[in-house]
């Protein structure tokens, strides 16, 4: 017998002494002895929903039967919470509480290998009892419909959400899914009806209703109301008469050949006549095919006038109102992007430099994310597309779910202001977690390194120019020989999908460590979704964890090799696509285990992290294979941080440590002005941790576009460049003067941040609130602002970086208040800056010299800088400079911890700086809360320098020692 035999039959055999176990257990209840076994095989076996569901049955519920899963190990919270609705109970928060790691799914606590222990099995069978025993803490509230077609099932999620279930049967299980992970417990509610309708209200949140006339209204804390649906139709899911006029559809299958018609009603009958038919079209006029297009599945949905959808929509169709002068924000964003706020239909998608999700923030007051089943989105290849959307008109948010027969969700979370609604929204999805030290520095990457000398070449020049990095990032050629991308299904046998390339990496464990540890330069690598090897895509096929469906085609795909073009990859992505039937299917827990099994000598061998490149396989890859590399890092060191960047994403994945980049971008100055704008309305739909191809990836790039995307790069979340195979490198020092100085004082300005962007990571984690957000947030009532993505707010720092070859002038619009330009240069003192008074537009007045880098600093804020470093490992290279920029009171809070651990989750592993200023009194006071024990990055030593607000000179104190507190009076 095989080792594979071997553990199924001991499986079995387990399962079925478990089963007997339970069976003996209610054959004799209440009374019964010990029975050992059973808690020991709910923590080794797993827990099996159908055996948990027949005993909440016999002690009284009603109940289904739930069929065993193989997905229940790597996460039972689902299941237990699906068995627990099916028999009409909740988990009681308090327990949750004490079960759930913080802002993590099971499954991703799985990855951490953080499942284990019989004690929290124990709690989980233990947790199945106390919820019988805890009627009163009922899972929500259900509101029929009065039309008597279907019903509104009402309740929290986290603390800032309400959970709106639209149910067309009853017993319609909660839907999970990898977007939502809630902070803490489910707000506690209470059920209330009166005139204005049956619901829940939650003191924290606010209160959600079904009106008498099946309106669903939304009000908030206060009692002032936000939002207001249509009545809502129940309806019949099979009642494919049931029309939505003004609606057409984005793309579908169709189930008959087109025909004309004389009206609607026609048009149906066709439909409900042709086998398949679940979607009909009707135009007003048609087109040279017809008027009546009958479709078996569709995508998505569109506003278009001359256009009616039949479909069973049912409760899937919720119109919202609007005030005219409302504004939404979130969403996600294309390259196309310049404006923040939102128009027209989003439908939720993830694609290279494409991603959006279905989530808004409006100014009437409240956040919404819908949610449908994983089913809709996961497990059968190329289904990246979200099958809800939302369309803003005049006085109406539209959500679709045009797909028949299955469940739609939404989560509505009251918020007055755009940083509320963020901070709303971070606590439902989870809170982003804090990377490692090393990826607040500079990242170089490029497709092409050559071999091992050119390697060693490239990163002796960044430490002999003094350039500062932290990271290089390999390409295909640091795994293989050559790109997969013309591959057939069944791959080639000599190519190495966990290898490393002859030439580039001969000796990887000896060079990962020299580069580290010599140069002080960590590696991270490309990984694709998919396998090229032969024999271990027969081994996965033979599994089941092959995808069905290949990548998109790309039309700007780059080059598979020196002889290709980008003109011939075009040619060929535009008629297929690539990568067919060799995709990994993530969301299956053994083929991440598999994946694990193979990858996992990376990290022994010195790989510090990864960097996920294609992978639109389906809404949630990205989510999956980030779950995958998460254990691969826990089987390698369970307590340092994952740190992984992927060119798409779905709300949530920040939790995990998982960043992004906006995908392969033009070397333009237009795809340079769209920069900025994707990666706040990216931030703001759920990924705040956004980086890009700085210089552009595609083709060649020229030296003033180069600088000035560092320039700006310097304030990104996330500051790397890239470039593609044939292109030259975006290494400054292959650069000529005056870029290469210039783009070395982008450098520099970035690792004087460091502490100031890494303390405003913390903030972010513990408060939701983002590192770059747009001015609209901070001064929600200045027009100016409403849609500006050509400026943000780093921190309190107004960024205003010159995005075009214009080098004359560049304006920058300052709102109210006292602004001072700021630098990071040292040696300030004496020097005279004179604030200007908002609201203005500042012009920045430049040179070709490029030496203009339009940032300014409010009156009150407290900047943080450390000396100048060559890499985030050299902190804290003495003594921190305190900037404070005064005209205002102000006040900072500095974080420092190890800057590679887990363990900044707890209190005592961090130690909290609180700068305070008086400006009056023109000190600046200090507590520290010291954790323990403190690293040696941690500052010993501060001085203050003050920018006056009278214009006076610069004055700087004597460098004193921090201790557990102080204070400094200015000069």
């Amino acid at each position: 017998m095989g080792m594979n035999e071997h553990r199924a039959a001991q499986k079995r055999a387990t399962y079925d002494e478990f089963a007997s176990s339970l069976d003996r257990m209610i054959a004799c209840a209440p009374e019964c002895p010990a029975e050992p076994n059973l808690v020991r095989m709910f923590f080794n076996y797993g827990l099996y929903a159908r055996h948990l569901a027949r005993f909440f049955a016999h002690f009284g519920r009603e109940s289904v039967l739930v069929e065993c899963s193989e997905e229940f190990y790597a996460d039972p919270l689902p299941t237990v919470r699906r068995v627990l609705a099916h028999a009409g109970l909740a988990i009681p928060s308090a327990m949750m509480a004490s079960l759930e790691k913080k802002g993590q799914t099971g499954a991703e606590r799985n990855a951490g290998g953080q499942w284990g222990g019989a004690g929290l099995m124990t709690s989980l069978f233990v947790m199945g009892v106390a919820a019988m025993a805890a009627a009163a803490l009922d899972a929500e509230v259900v509101v029929p419909l009065p039309s008597g077609s279907g019903s509104i099932a009402l309740s929290t999620r986290g603390t800032s959400a309400f959970r709106v279930r639209f149910l067309t049967t009853a017993g319609e299980a909660p839907i999970d899914t990898p977007m939502v992970a809630p902070e803490g417990p489910d707000a506690s509610f209470e059920k209330v009806s009166g005139v204005t309708g049956t619901g829940i209200v939650a003191a924290s949140i606010g209160s959600v209703l079904v009106s008498p006339n099946s309106e669903l209204v939304l009000l908030d804390a206060h009692g002032k109301e936000l939002t207001r649906s249509m009545p809502i139709d129940g309806g019949s899911s099979n009642d494919t008469c049931a029309a939505q006029q003004g609606t057409d559809i984005t793309a579908g299958t169709r189930a008959g050949d087109p025909a004309t018609v004389h009206n609607e009603a026609e048009c149906c009958s066709k439909c409900k006549a042709t086998k398949g038919c679940a979607h009909w079209i009707y135009g007003q006029p048609g087109d040279s095919e017809g008027n009546c297009w009958l479709m078996s599945a569709i995508d998505g949905t569109m506003p278009r006038s001359d256009r009616t959808l039949g479909t069973g929509f049912g409760p899937r169709s919720l119109v919202l109102s609007a005030s005219p002068t409302s504004t939404l924000y979130g969403a996600g964003a294309d390259k196309s992007a310049r404006a923040l706020s939102i128009t027209g239909t989003v439908s939720p998608v993830v694609d290279n430099t494409r991603v959006f999700a279905p989530y808004y923030w409006s100014t009437d007051g409240y956040g919404c994310l819908g949610v449908v089943p994983e089913s809709e989105t996961t497990g059968s290849g190329k289904t990246n597309l979200f099958p809800s959307t939302f369309t803003r008109t005049t006085s109406a948010v539209t959500w679709n779910h045009p797909r028949r027969g299955t469940g739609f969700e939404l989560y509505l979370m009251p918020a007055s202001t755009l940083d509320e609604g963020t901070q709303s929204y971070y606590a439902l999805i989870g809170a982003p977690a804090v990377p490692p030290r090393y990826a607040f520095g500079f990242f170089a990457s490029r497709w092409g390194w050559k071999d091992r000398a050119y390697i060693e070449s490239m990163l002796q020049q960044f430490r002999d120019g003094q350039y500062p990095i932290d990271a290089m990032i390999g390409d295909f050629e640091w795994f293989t020989n050559i790109s997969d991308y013309g591959f057939p299904p069944e791959g080639v046998s000599w190519y190495t999908d966990f290898g490393y390339g002859a030439t580039t990496f001969p000796e990887p464990q000896q060079q990962f460590q020299s580069y580290r540890e010599d140069r002080h330069i960590r590696f991270g690598g490309i990984r694709k979704p998919r396998l090229g090897n032969t024999a271990l895509l027969d081994e996965a096929r033979q599994k089941g964890f092959v995808l069905p469906g290949g990548e998109t085609a790309q039309y700007d795909a780059p080059p598979r090799n020196l002889s290709e073009t980008p003109e011939t990859m075009r040619a060929l992505h535009s008629k297929s696509l690539y990568a067919e039937q060799r995709n990994l299917n993530y969301s299956i827990p053994a083929a991440r285990e598999w994946y694990v099994s193979h990858q996992q000598h990376y990290l022994s061998d010195g790989v510090s992290f990864f960097w996920n490149d294609e992978g639109e396989t389906d809404y949630f890859t990205f989510y999956y294979w980030n779950l995958a590399q998460q254990q691969t890092l826990a089987a390698h060191n369970s307590t340092a941080r994952f740190y992984s960047i992927n060119r798409a994403w779905s709300p949530g994945m920040a939790r995990l440590g998982a960043t992004v980049w906006t995908g392969d971008i033009n070397p333009s100055w237009d795809d340079l002005l769209s920069t900025p704008a994707m990666i706040l309305r990216w931030g703001l739909a759920g990924a705040p941790y956004v980086a890009c191809d700085i210089g552009g990836f595609t083709g060649e790039t020229n030296g003033p576009l180069l600088t000035r995307w560092m320039q700006a790069g310097a304030f990104f979340p996330t500051m790397r460049v890239h470039s593609t195979l044939n292109a030259k490198p975006h290494f400054p020092f292959l650069w000529p003067e005056p870029y290469a100085s210039r783009m070395r004082s982008a450098l520099n300005q970035r690792y004087r941040l460091i502490a100031f962007h890494y303390s405003l990571a913390h903030a972010m984690h513990t408060t939701g609130r983002l590192w770059m957000r747009p001015l609209a947030a901070a001064f929600p009532n200045d027009p100016v602002v409403t849609d500006l993505t050509a400026q943000w707010l780093d921190g309190e720092l107004l960024v205003a970086p010159i995005l075009t070859s214009e080098t004359e002038k560049s304006p920058a619009y300052l709102p109210e208040g006292l602004w001072y330009p700021f630098d990071t240069e040292p040696n300030k003192e004496g020097t005279r800056t004179i604030p200007i008074r908002g609201p203005t537009i500042d012009v920045v007045h430049s040179d070709d010299n490029f030496t203009a880098v339009p940032v300014f600093a409010p009156a009150g804020a407290i900047v943080p800088l450390v000396p100048l470093l060559q890499y985030t490992g050299a902190l804290p290279g003495g003594p921190l400079e305190v900037r404070v920029y005064g005209g205002a009171d102000g006040a900072f809070q500095m974080i420092e911890d190890d800057g590679e651990t887990t363990d900044y989750a707890t209190a005592t592993a961090m130690r909290g700086t609180t700068f305070s200023w008086d400006d009056k009194a023109r000190t600046l006071s200090w507590v520290v809360s010291r954790g323990a024990p403190s690293p040696p990055s941690m500052f010993t030593q501060l001085r203050l320098v003050l920018y006056q607000a009278t214009g006076g000179p610069v004055v700087s104190s004597n460098v004193v020692d921090i201790g557990a507190s102080g204070s400094i009076v200015a000069p």
